[in-house]
């Protein structure tokens, strides 16, 4: 038996939770080192450089959030395709869209340079309400992270491949070693060099370099799946249709959480306009933001192994296991996200406390934190509801479900709450869109289950 049969039967045929649970728990590892690396980052800026540089970070995050987004767009598009594909056994049309994949990348890095330097700088001063030394170093920390995206799209598409090719434990492995290194390189370059924000650009860039040489070594083995080769040359420009369509919700999806950072900063210059703790709240609100990212990154593994253990089976044409799995991964989500929502309810002023010294900016973290989270316990069943229909191919109502509660609920909310509730309203948005979110699921999948089976097709 191939390696390619074995990583296909793996996800087919194997116990339903024990399949689960060795995709998911190495993503989950992965993404947890990615949160500590931020976490780490903002202890270290905030420690060492001073609540400035935290504040700089911050006013860039939309921006980041963006490039996320993008490499998100090829990887998850690719992955959805992958997985139906070796579900099926169709190992030529895999290798042609995990080669189109690279070409896609390549593509929206060079965009994304071009539209840097005709837009860089003036945004990044209006994002910092006019404050030259705020933008100033922001933008040096954009400038960083820009220069490496073509590193930060390929490591994303491998990364999504390698999970799909049933080898998470080795891209888990290969992000302990990164993120080891990464985090080692910010304590050098941060607090025994002092170059503040462009040392933690420059750690972040050197650990993605280090990630993709490790990539591209294991792509030329002969036990790789799918291998690096001149017959990807040929194949750049292949499936790019059904990669972004497959992958513009969840890029989208992120795409809102960038327009909804940037809405909340908007908000707050509006509602604290001419008052003096703009600064500090902006402070609290990055490291909320850091916090809520990392408790996030758990359910996002648990719906990328999901969408790989769904797709395959759909792939495979076995319908009772993917109805299974979709309630497997929405009860492990439901039980984390509620443990999570209580936790950081009691112990929110702690955990600003690990961030920062000045005891106005813990305050306004225990405020915020709690009031964002209120309905955080909806978040991982609706994003696997979300995450069932994009596996399958069903790409408009992943599209309604992923884009609904940024577009449709969080941004408006975000501006019109303020009018009535003043500056809390803008952390209340959130729940307000989570709660939004369920309501609209329940009114999608009634819908949908009228016409159609638990594999998507005409039922």
């Amino acid at each position: 038996m191939s390696e390619n049969d074995v990583s296909q039967s793996s996800f087919v045929t194997a116990p339903l939770g024990r399949v689960f649970a060795k995709t998911a728990l190495p993503i989950i590892f992965v993404m947890g080192m990615n949160g500590t690396l931020a976490i780490v980052d903002a202890v270290f800026l905030g420690i060492y450089a001073g609540p400035g540089a935290v504040a700089a970070v911050t006013l860039i995050f939309p921006f980041v959030m963006v490039m996320n987004a993008l490499a998100a767009l090829v990887g998850s598009g690719m992955s959805s395709v992958l997985a139906r594909h070796l579900g099926a056994g169709n190992a030529m049309q895999a290798r042609a869209v995990f080669a189109g994949a690279h070409g896609f990348s390549l593509m929206m890095a060079a965009g994304l340079w071009g539209l840097f330097a005709l837009f860089g700088a003036p945004l990044t001063i209006r994002l910092a309400d006019g404050d030259a030394a705020l933008a100033g170093a922001g933008y040096q920390y954009l400038a960083v992270l820009v220069a490496g995206l073509p590193v930060m799209f390929l490591l994303a598409v491998n990364g999504d491949a390698l999970r799909n090719e049933g080898r998470a434990a080795m891209m888990a492995g290969l992000s302990l070693l990164v993120s080891i290194g990464n985090m080692g390189l910010n304590y050098i370059l941060i607090a025994q060099m002092d170059m503040g924000v462009v040392g933690s650009a420059l750690a972040t860039l050197a650990a993605q370099v280090s990630g993709l040489f490790l990539v591209v070594v294991y792509r030329h083995r002969d036990g790789a799946i799918l291998r690096f080769g001149r017959h990807m040359m040929r194949e750049l420009g292949r499936g790019w249709r059904d990669i972004a369509m497959l992958g513009v919700p969840q890029c989208l999806g992120m795409l809102g959480i960038a327009l909804g950072a940037g809405a909340v900063i908007a908000a707050l210059q509006i509602t604290l306009k001419g008052a003096g703790d703009y600064a500090m709240t902006i402070t609290a609100f990055g490291i909320v933001t850091r916090i809520t990212s990392f408790v996030f990154l758990p359910v996002l593994g648990l719906a990328q192994a999901f969408q790989s253990l769904a797709g395959h089976n759909y792939g495979a044409g076995n319908a009772g296991r993917v109805r299974q799995s979709l309630k497997l991964a929405m009860l492990v989500a439901l039980a984390y996200c509620v443990l999570v929502e209580l936790l950081l309810a009691g112990f929110a002023r702690v955990l600003g406390s690990a961030f920062v010294d000045d005891g106005q900016v813990q305050g306004e973290i225990a405020r915020i934190l709690p009031m964002v989270m209120t309905a955080f316990f909806t978040v991982g069943p609706m994003m696997m509801v979300a995450t069932y229909f994009q596996a399958i191919g069903n790409a408009g109502r992943a599209a309604l479900l992923g884009l609904a509660k940024p577009y449709l609920f969080a941004l408006p909310a975000t501006f019109l709450l303020p009018l009535w509730l003043g500056e809390s309203g803008i952390w209340l948005a959130r729940p307000v869109a989570d709660i939004s979110l369920v309501l609209l699921t329940g009114l999608v999948v009634m819908r949908w289950a009228s016409g159609f089976n638990m594999v998507g097709r005409p039922g």
